[in-house]
């Protein structure tokens, strides 16, 4: 038996994509190793219990931020005071506090390296850029050479990340996909019963205004597929407000543009599976989990074709360069109005959801912590 640590202060008030692996792999780790002793070190803005058998301890200090790199320790050093010392310490985001003990053993979950390499697509200005590219150039290639060793999400995540360590030290570990994904859709609620109104269909993706999700592209793409696709309408799930001037540019009513903010687990499922088809245009991801569950839920894909969105989707879905609006545009059209199109990619997607399963990835995360303990 060993007590595992898990860092996952990622799991903030509005739990995004990194909260989200952590709030899946948790109880699945848990419920395949009872034998080890578990404590879930977490972030106070959510208070709410993962409801697993494992001691949660709950601190003020953001898992992401400069804070965290250089005086993150102590958040640590608190959780052991309160539960003894910890055999293994897994940080379920890419960057360690500066100063553990060297005898703490560390394994760091790597999702991606966009503040390194795409600063400018993830950040509003360009002294946020900088200000962010200089601390992810200093905190997270030091946290992959601290590391015993590192679980990238990706193959392609894992080969950029040979710049800093040795492939031999890295092992890739890919999500899964929650199997309520799979079930049958969600009644209509009022936001699907708006979208669907008067027999429409929607199209709808998951994301952010910042540039790298590309979000900007698809409402012009949408846009100017409207003609071929009368009436179809667009829902934009997460953090998507400051689109809207780029719509309102275009002419397009607010009633065509639903933008609902984030959403819980049911009304994502809700959303998504209830939509004519589902695009996923970024141009830069750790891994892409949103285009599995739509297709676990049964809804035709269209992703932009770079790494490592092409790789998670396979030949289940139509890739496009996400740069090209009009072939973004032409290729929604055609899932739209070719009906065998339509089917043959609700049935691949469903196959190849199938494929990731969170038990998969606890087993396999189980096996790094039995290499380094």
């Amino acid at each position: 038996m060993a007590r595992i640590a898990l860092d996952a202060r990622n799991i903030t008030q509005t739990p995004a994509g990194v909260a989200r692996y952590a709030m899946a792999l948790i109880p699945q780790l848990i419920a395949q190793a009872p034998q080890h002793e578990w404590v879930v070190l977490r972030h106070d803005s959510n208070l709410k219990s993962l409801g697993v058998d494992a001691r949660e301890i709950f601190v003020s200090r953001h898992i992401d931020g400069l804070d965290n790199y250089l005086q993150g320790r102590k958040d640590v050093a608190f959780m052991t005071q309160r539960v003894g010392p910890v055999d293994l310490f897994h940080d379920l985001f890419h960057i360690l506090p500066r100063g553990l003990p060297k005898s703490l053993k560390t394994v760091v979950t790597l999702h991606d390296l966009v503040w390194i390499d795409h600063a400018d697509a993830s950040q509003p200005t360009w002294l946020k850029a900088r200000s962010i590219e200089a601390f992810a150039s200093l905190a997270i290639p030091a946290t992959l050479r601290r590391a015993n060793h590192i679980i990238s999400v990706s193959k392609p995540t894992a080969d950029r990340a040979l710049e800093w360590v040795s492939a031999d030290k890295m092992t890739v570990v890919m999500h899964g996909v929650d199997p309520t994904f799979a079930e049958p859709k969600l009644p209509a609620d009022e936001i699907v019963t708006h979208l669907t109104k008067d027999g429409r269909r929607y199209i709808v993706a998951v994301g952010n205004a910042k540039p790298y999700k590309n979000l900007a592209r698809l409402v012009r793409a949408w846009h100017h597929m409207r003609s071929a696709v009368p009436g179809l309408r667009l829902c934009l799930i997460g953090d998507c407000k400051a689109l809207w001037p780029e719509a309102e540019a275009l002419g397009v009513a607010p009633e065509d543009l639903v933008m609902p903010g984030f959403l819980d687990d049911t009304d994502l499922r809700r959303l998504v599976s209830n939509a004519s088809l589902f695009v996923f245009p970024s141009l830069v991801e750790g891994f892409g989990l949103p285009t599995l569950e739509a297709m676990a839920a049964g809804v035709p894909c269209v992703v932009s074709d770079r790494e490592p969105m092409a790789t998670v989707a396979g030949n289940a879905a139509l890739k496009v360069d996400a740069l090209d609006e009009h072939a973004l545009a032409e290729a929604m059209t055609r899932v739209l109005v070719d009906g065998e199109l339509h089917r043959a990619l609700v049935e691949l997607g469903r196959a190849h959801a199938a494929t990731f399963t969170w038990e998969k990835a606890a087993a396999q995360t189980l096996a790094v912590y039995d290499q380094v303990l």
